[in-house]
């Protein structure tokens, strides 16, 4: 976690790896986003990294096996480890260190999957009251975005007019592996976009520098990639005075 000297202001970025990764390859990216005055999350979801072993139902301490992971696993990350990441930020938010309701999500590959669906989950929580508990994502980004992983597929969430809605970014090399399902994903987003928007695209950027790199080599050895990434982040989030207001949580 890079906390932001901005405060209430500091908009705050959760970053999502892919499958098989983990948050270490991402330093340049933090670096520059926390220099642009964001607060950056870059938790290992469950089985990854750092966060390779459990407790089970009799205390004992267990190592996850990823090969042995299913897409009830996959669903537990959006429902639980996200989840958990969420509720660090909201602490954060309450202690005036950032704004929650200016929140951006970047996912990685299959890291693309989980960053949908659980920002779709958030978009769908209701307010109780006064009381805000989610539609805190402001901005979607896809990186090097790969169908699904485990079973658990992206295009069920293309189709929310909720989530398509936010401003959203596509990062792909176009010489690179993932380059015809980012313009496969773009196209779908873009249709959409139209439908809910009377025909318009706006807020929505596809952005395919010419290299075969992807993923987290993408972003660290293409120099127009974390500039773009952050610029869209800075263009389209806006938080506090004139922008998406700091709200205490309970």
């Amino acid at each position: 976690y890079f906390p932001s000297d901005k405060e209430k202001n500091a908009i705050p970025v959760l970053l999502i790896h892919e499958w098989g990764g983990q948050a270490s390859p991402y330093g340049k990216l933090v670096v520059e986003l926390n220099k642009a005055g964001c607060a950056v999350l870059v938790p290992d979801f469950r089985g990854h990294g750092g966060s390779n072993t459990y407790t089970d139902a009799r205390g004992n301490s267990k190592e996850f096996n990823v090969g042995q992971m299913s897409r009830r696993d996959v669903e537990n990350i959006v429902a639980f480890d996200l989840e958990e990441a969420k509720s660090f930020l909201k602490d954060e938010n309450n202690a005036g260190k950032l704004n929650l309701n200016a929140l951006v999500v970047i996912g990685v590959r299959e890291g693309c999957v989980l960053a949908s669906h659980w920002a779709r989950r958030d978009l769908h929580f209701p307010s109780v009251g006064s009381i805000k508990q989610g539609q805190d994502v402001k901005a979607l980004i896809f990186v090097s975005p790969d169908k699904q992983v485990k079973g658990l597929a992206i295009d069920p969430t293309l189709g929310d007019a909720n989530l398509i809605g936010l401003p959203m970014m596509i990062v792909a090399g176009d010489d690179s592996p993932d380059a015809s399902e980012a313009q496969r994903i773009a196209k779908r987003i873009e249709a959409m976009k139209r439908r809910v928007g009377r025909g318009e695209t706006s807020g929505f950027e596809l952005s395919m520098p010419k290299t075969t790199l992807s993923g987290a080599a993408l972003i660290n050895e293409s120099s127009t990639v974390i500039p773009k990434i952050t610029e869209f982040i800075t263009t389209h989030v806006k938080s506090g005075d004139g922008g998406h207001p700091w709200v205490e949580r309970d």
